[in-house]
């Protein structure tokens, strides 16, 4: 066994009592899983049930068709594709096993982590102490509980550990192919960790440089600099065949430079408090994380603020930085006060993350361990009664900030509650902290030291998945309901048996969960959790359906949803949304129920009806979407041949908190506010005789469908706005029958369709015979410059009508029709890395051919 395994051991005998402490937990106390309700169960479980099966049954493609109206299925690198813990799921026999093994993926993770921070701080310090207990706050620090639901950013946190170990070689001439290795690991991983990364490198680097030697001169740093950049860019140009498709799908969307109000104005009222008391709060959950300070009440909330817990040893070790001297103390003191002011201001949240969130706390990670490590090398310069000064000071500031908290109401109710759990171990970890270092040669007390950094990291652990009274896990009976309703496919194995084609399913479900229903259950839908990654169909959602990533089901967009291939519905059977009148059920369980569309509009149809994009200015999207249903809108069109005001009546305009008679039924009343503001709360009563009839309050997004089915003699609205429910929103009320829908049903069924579909990922092919003259096609596909067409072999124009739907011309006759998608900048990507590998394997060739010749 070499000496530095030996070396090594302890810290992997202390990373098995914490992880068998915490998870025995997961195991014996909640039923085999460690799963958390929000980001966990809604989006991370999904995608990798979607990539699980997509790898098992036809392989990855480039296009999923589920994800939303379409997406490229490489908005996966945002998540889990390039996440390498990912792909030990494959070795499962099924999808089933997946929420069951997350646990032991993440024990295997905390083990690679602890490994790769001691093998970074065994290039810092000699002390093996110091390296142990570093390697321990790392493994184990705010940043990594914070994430401790969401896989990849944990596996990115292990890239971190190791970029930083071959940082340190690289300043030292040797292991560069490793270093670039890291660098194209972590740009795969996410554009996000690349661009986080790169500067945490930058100042790292900067940092250890000046640390190390004594002069530094301008040509020396450049010299350094561009030796290391040079293998940058060889690791950056290596995982060009996903950075560049990943980085242009990023650039087109608005996640960049998102929340930058006021970026030059320091942080005030909650903001600062929560940048104050951080290094104080042990990270609870992955919304509201800092127990001192809520974001979501009235304080002031500009950014959510940093999450850098690194145990309360720092703060208690921190004061000793005006007694100790070690080298390169000066210029790590000076990078880190730098860091902790930037803080303060907005901008730099802009600067180091794209926008003003704050998944760049890492950095004050690093910098804190390393603070660490060095005092405890050189423990022999403690001053003991500062030491015990500071151990009163931190008590007492805890005390004080529990008491501001609780007192002046800076955090929720239920926080209150982990305040006091945190104050009383924290505060006894304080007092064994400084106790165990006072004596600091008594090999009891060194055992003591390690001992409290174990419990700590235990209760931090342990505080991430029980938040107050509330298990944030998922326990046996809501996992079980979880799996029912995520998991279950009977409605959709129905569909699939009676039907081949290509289709939409609408399935009536709002929950959170429900959003990724069809990449789950495998069918082509209209939900998604992350649809702001296809950003060229944000024209057809904004103030219509979401202004937010999210996109959940919608009833009153039924029109809509019918001519972008909506062929069946699923509902639940406490279901108590709208069901269309053009909808008949055709199957029942003792759950769901299904119902069939009376139109099939498949892959789209072709028409020689058509108007232009102007036709859509200054119209309200329920406006709109009758436009859509009677004419193939296109870029350039001379004549608007729809003429929706006979079809579609104006009945009520910008009406507030008021009713107005009507007698008509077998219709809807469409109320529509996507123009004064899409966030309305619609309330409406029906009245006969001067006797209320129906009363119903719905949420949705833009405009909201009144379905009228009785006899009434007088209807009142009301209009509230979700996000202040003292304010009312004017609203415009339509009114449409189900007699002129039927006959608008009946044209577009009339019209020529696309034949002998099939689909396969990124690949689509169809038939479709033009009768009479030439006219536009609108397809179901949503428009994404990565379309290509080809009619009977030729290549076409591809034009985006119907607001962002892919469309082009054809002439009379019958045609075959394919379609073939490649993401931008994935084939220019995979040149690029194709010429990096060969320079990496030249390098590596001659570094062996070298090695052999020293030999």
């Amino acid at each position: 066994m070499s000496v530095k395994v030996r070396k090594i051991l302890p810290l992997w005998g202390c990373l098995t009592l914490i992880l068998c402490a915490f998870y025995t937990y997961v195991y014996v106390i909640n039923h085999y899983t460690l799963v958390f309700w929000g980001d966990q169960t809604e989006a991370l479980i999904p995608y990798m049930i979607d990539l699980y099966t997509q790898f098992k049954e036809s392989g990855f493609t480039l296009w999923n068709h589920s994800i939303g109206l379409g997406a490229s299925n490489l908005v996966y690198y945002y998540t889990i594709l390039g996440s390498p813990s990912f792909y030990l799921n494959l070795l499962l026999p099924t999808s089933d096993w997946i929420p069951y093994f997350i646990p032991v993926f993440d024990s295997l993770r905390f083990f690679l982590i602890g490994t790769a921070a001691w093998l970074w701080l065994d290039k810092l310090v000699c002390s093996d102490k110091a390296k142990l207990i570093g390697a321990l706050i790392f493994t184990f620090s705010g940043w990594a509980m914070y994430w401790l639901h969401f896989s990849y950013f944990l596996d990115a946190y292990l890239y971190l550990a190791l970029l930083l170990y071959f940082s340190e070689e690289i300043l030292e001439g040797r292991k560069k192919l490793g270093f670039t290795l890291i660098i194209c690991l972590s740009s795969i991983i996410s554009p996000y960790i690349l661009y986080m990364f790169s500067w945490i490198l930058l100042i790292y680097m900067i940092c250890r440089l000046f640390m190390k030697y004594e002069k530094v001169t301008l040509k020396f740093f450049f010299q350094k600099f561009l030796s290391v950049f040079v293998y940058y860019l060889l690791g950056v140009a290596l995982s060009a065949f996903a950075l560049l498709p990943a980085g242009l799908m990023l650039l087109s969307t608005d996640r960049i430079g998102s929340g930058t109000e006021s970026l030059f104005r320091p942080l005030l009222g909650g903001d600062l408090i929560r940048v104050i008391t951080s290094l104080f709060s042990p990270v609870i959950n992955d919304y509201d994380y800092n127990i001192f300070s809520s974001p979501f009440l009235k304080l002031d909330n500009r950014v959510y603020t940093v999450y850098n817990y690194s145990f309360i040893l720092f703060v208690l070790l921190l004061p000793q930085l005006l007694k100790i001297k070690f080298r390169g103390k000066k210029p790590l003191i000076i990078t880190s006060l730098v860091l902790y002011a930037m803080l303060l201001f907005p901008v730099f949240y802009l600067i180091f993350n794209g926008n003003t969130s704050i998944r760049w706390s890492f950095y004050y990670i690093v910098f804190n361990v390393m603070f660490i490590a060095y005092i405890l090398q050189n423990e022999e310069q403690l001053d003991k009664r500062l030491l015990a000064v500071s151990g009163v000071g931190c008590i007492l500031v805890l005390i004080g900030i529990s008491l501001l908290s609780m007192k002046l109401g800076w955090t929720t109710e239920i926080n209150q509650s982990v305040i006091k759990r945190v104050c009383v171990v924290v505060s006894g970890c304080v007092v064994l902290y400084t106790f165990s270092l006072l004596k600091n040669k008594n090999k009891f007390c060194k055992v003591l030291l390690i001992s409290t950094v174990i419990a700590e990291a235990v209760f931090c652990m342990c505080l991430r998945v029980v938040n107050g009274t509330n298990s944030l896990v998922a326990n046996s009976e809501s996992w079980n309901e979880y799996q029912q309703k995520m998991l279950n496919t009977d409605a959709v194995d129905f569909i699939k048996k009676q039907d081949s084609g290509f289709y939409r399913i609408d399935f009536a479900d709002n929950s959170s969960i429900a959003y990724n229903y069809p990449i789950v259950k495998r069918y082509n839908g209209f939900t998604s959790y992350f649809n702001v990654y296809n950003h060229e169909t944000r024209p057809l959602y904004d103030n219509r359906s979401t202004d937010n990533w999210f996109l959940g089901y919608q009833p009153s967009k039924f029109l809509l949803k019918s001519l972008l291939g909506s062929k069946y519905m699923i509902t639940w059977e406490d279901n108590q949304f709208l069901i269309p009148h053009t909808y008949d059920l055709i199957y029942e369980s003792s759950k769901e129920k299904v119902y069939k569309n009376s139109l099939d509009m498949s892959l789209g149809y072709a028409s020689s009806k058509i108007s232009g994009f102007n036709i859509l200015e200054d119209l309200d999207k329920s406006q709109e979407d009758i436009v859509l249903l009677n004419s193939i809108v296109i870029p350039e069109a001379k004549n608007n041949e729809s003429n929706i005001n006979d079809i579609y009546p104006l009945i009520a305009e910008n009406l507030v908190n008021s009713g107005f008679p009507w007698h008509e039924k077998e219709g809807y009343l469409f109320v529509d506010y996507s123009q004064s503001n899409p966030y309305g709360i619609v309330a409406y009563e029906f009245y006969k005789n001067g006797k209320q009839v129906k009363y119903e309050e719905n949420y949705e997004y833009g405009y909201t469908a009144i379905r009228v089915d009785q006899d009434i003699d007088e209807v009142y609205i009301y209009c509230k706005n979700f996000n202040n429910i003292n304010e009312y929103i004017p609203v415009n009320v339509y009114w449409i029958s189900d007699k002129v829908i039927d006959q608008c049903f009946s044209r577009l069924a009339a019209e020529d369709h696309f034949e002998n579909v099939l689909v396969s990922g990124e690949d689509l092919s169809a038939d479709i015979t033009i009768n009479n003259e030439k006219k536009w096609v609108a397809t179901t596909i949503p428009y994404n410059p990565g379309w290509k067409v080809w009619d009977n072999g030729k290549i076409v124009d591809v034009k985006e009508v119907n607001e962002v739907f892919v469309g082009f011309e054809l002439d009379e006759g019958v045609h075959k029709i394919q379609f073939k998608f490649m993401p931008s900048g994935l084939k220019l990507g995979m040149g690029i890395s194709f010429v990096a590998c060969i320079i990496v394997i030249f390098l590596g060739y001659k570094k062996v051919k070298a090695s052999r010749y020293c030999k």
